[in-house]
């Protein structure tokens, strides 16, 4: 009882009879019982989770290179957000490494590619056709430099047989999943899509006229593909303190101790992991992502160390299946 309800009890003593216990119980019982009933209050209503959009992420598709490599696909990133996956590179076993990574390949509607290297493209039949197989129903479409239009179009002759059989025939396959649009890049920006943009830079990989890189913005994040590349400018300018930097890379000390031949060509085609250290200083990403991944014969401590030497940002080296 608080203090006002035992100053209220008091007074009513001085002016009324005392009552006894059982009449006390009494009344009591007798209020209850004349007290209509009413339903308790319902609860409030929760409120609705709120609607917060997908984060980017970076998938890691295939980390390796020309050299077989059982525990690295071909050349290929994916950068998704929720259930849209674009992709960069086709690199071998494509389908298996999407897979693997959790990622749909029947749902990728656009590649992106970097270069016509063999192991940039030879996974674009998987990518074509194999998904075709597991449930695309619409083109997929091809971005990539100059040359890339007779690639696919070369590729959809040699597969002309597989389509006419798998959609005329028991199969029954929808046939415009096994068509393509190209789109050739150039420098700029490439591609929207409800929340994502994707630009192209240019970058110098050897004697390729056309190579490119891309920077993929959305959902407040920004991550970019140095695709193959010396040591290029136009990284650091696309990265710029960006969230997730890619980038390929081969070991200094294994290049050192390789052929002048070799030397020569690696330097103008690839960045060493001391260079690359250097780059990544001036771009200040967040996070690098170590992928191409070129050991020359030395464990991977040591390209991290190389890297480490010149940027002490945080640094990983890819491994397919991750994600960022």
């Amino acid at each position: 009882m608080n203090e006002r309800d035992h100053e209220f009890g008091h007074a009513s003593v001085e002016k009324t009879t005392p009552v006894s216990v059982t009449g006390l119980c009494f009344l009591a019982i007798t209020v209850a019982a004349c007290t209509p009933d009413r339903d308790p209050e319902p609860p409030p209503e929760p409120a609705p989770p709120a609607r917060s959009t997908p984060e980017l992420q970076v998938i890691v598709v295939g980390s390796g290179t020309p050299l077989a490599d059982p525990a690295r696909g071909g050349p290929a990133t994916a950068v998704a957000m929720g259930e849209r996956v674009l992709l960069f590179d086709a690199g071998a076993g494509v389908l298996r490494g999407l897979t693997a990574a959790g990622s749909d390949p029947s749902r990728v509607a656009h590649v992106f590619v970097t270069h016509l290297h063999s192991d940039h493209t030879v996974g674009l039949d998987e990518l074509l056709f194999g998904a075709w197989t597991i449930g695309r129903d619409r083109p997929l479409v091809v971005h990539g430099p100059d040359g890339i239009e007779p690639m696919v179009a070369g590729l959809q002759a040699a597969f002309e047989r597989d389509v006419a059989i798998r959609a005329g025939g028991l199969e029954g396959a929808d046939p415009r999943g096994a068509t393509a649009r190209t789109v050739v890049v150039e420098p700029g920006v490439v591609h929207r899509e409800r929340g994502i943009r994707v630009d192209a830079f240019a970058v110098e990989h050897g004697s390729w006229e056309h190579a490119y890189g891309y920077r993929v913005e959305g959902a407040g994040r920004v991550v970019v593909i140095s695709g193959d590349t010396s040591p290029t400018d136009a990284v650091v300018d696309a990265c710029d303190g960006c969230d997730v930097l890619v980038h390929e890379v081969y070991s200094t000390a294994g290049w050192r101790a390789r052929p002048e031949a070799f030397r020569a060509y690696h330097a103008a085609f690839h960045t060493s992991g001391e260079q690359l250290g250097r780059l990544a200083a001036r771009a200040r990403p967040r996070l690098l992502v170590l992928t191409h991944l070129l050991f020359f014969d030395q464990p991977p401590a040591q390209i991290l160390e190389e890297v480490r030497g010149h940027f002490d940002g945080e640094v990983v080296i890819a491994e397919d299946g991750e994600r960022y």
